[in-house]
């Protein structure tokens, strides 16, 4: 058996900050007020980037854009997700699904709540077929996530009831995208925006979510299972007290965002929670109505 290296997770790391890389209003006028909600997976020389653009009339959009590398996206292309061209539909989640050899893009809509639609082609942005709905109720707000392990599929999402907890529920791989089972609660006492990964480098599960109890932050927890149960190792991971600034002081709040992953699919795999690439939404101002925060998004990383 190999054994596994060892990489207890920092639980107050410095961040650097580095420069935004996808702007609000380049996408006008589907990202008027923002660019937020980000998922990023590399994949055929390219960062593959979806998001959702705040409108001007409240609505909430998905756009792609990709570039060979990070400093890129600044200037690529921005697309308009029109193949699935809801009116409102939001949050997405990236991967391939390796068992039905497809991509699956995983968001909230105002159809289905919990929606998805899929390509066998992650480079055109017109290609997805969507929305399709998981067939799940109850207990349904916002952020869906999923991982995998080699038997089951985990969703993770944080109801609209206020209760400040975070949901899964999970599936059998062979069932996937169906079959969910009933939600428990994975964690009480947070927000939203929840991502799980599985670190290589220690073979332990990593749950990264949004708080909002001192400006918008990230929780840090672990677990030996993708599906939990979960220990906290920081309230405080990723925030304005341990932010260090490469570029322009762009962003003193660490929101909704994905680490850049080891590989693509299903797993949600990252080589090191210590050497992590993470692309979140910032802003300095959390002032005004949501609708109008005008969120950029930029990378952080946890090491030099």
């Amino acid at each position: 058996m190999k054994k596994l290296l060892s990489a207890t997770a920092i639980s107050n790391p410095t961040w650097y900050v580095g420069e935004r890389v996808i702007y609000h209003g380049q996408a006008r006028p589907y990202d008027y007020y923002g660019a937020k909600d980000p998922t990023i997976v590399y994949y055929g020389g390219k960062y593959h980037v979806f998001y959702t653009g705040a409108n001007q009339s409240g609505g909430w959009q998905m756009l792609y854009t990709s570039a060979s590398s990070i400093s890129g996206l600044k200037n690529a292309p921005r697309t308009y997700m029109s193949s699935i061209g809801e009116s409102y539909f939001c949050a997405p989640q990236v991967f391939y699904f390796e068992p039905k050899r497809l991509w699956y893009l995983v968001y909230q809509d105002g159809t289905h709540g919990a929606a998805y639609a899929t390509t066998t082609n992650i480079a055109d942005p017109r290609s997805w077929s969507g929305p399709k709905s998981f067939g799940i109720s109850g207990n349904l707000g916002w952020d869906y996530y999923i991982i995998c392990d080699d038997s089951y599929a985990y969703m993770y999402n944080t109801p609209s009831d206020n209760s400040h907890r975070l949901y899964v529920r999970k599936t059998s791989l062979s069932s996937f995208p169906y079959g969910w089972g009933s939600p428990s609660v994975a964690i009480s006492d947070t927000f939203e925006g929840a991502n799980v990964y599985r670190s290589l480098a220690d073979g332990k599960y990593y749950l990264a979510i949004e708080d909002m109890k001192d400006g918008r932050y990230y929780e840090l927890w672990q677990s030996y299972s993708a599906g939990g149960p979960w220990n906290r190792v920081a309230e405080k991971w990723a925030w304005r007290g341990n932010l260090s600034y490469n570029a322009d002081r762009w962003t003193t709040n660490v929101s909704h965002g994905e680490f850049i992953r080891a590989g693509y699919n299903q797993k949600m795999e990252i080589n090191d929670i210590n050497r992590v690439d993470f692309l979140i939404q910032g802003t300095n101002n959390l002032s005004g109505p949501y609708q109008q925060i005008t969120w950029d998004l930029g990378m952080i990383k946890n090491y030099r």
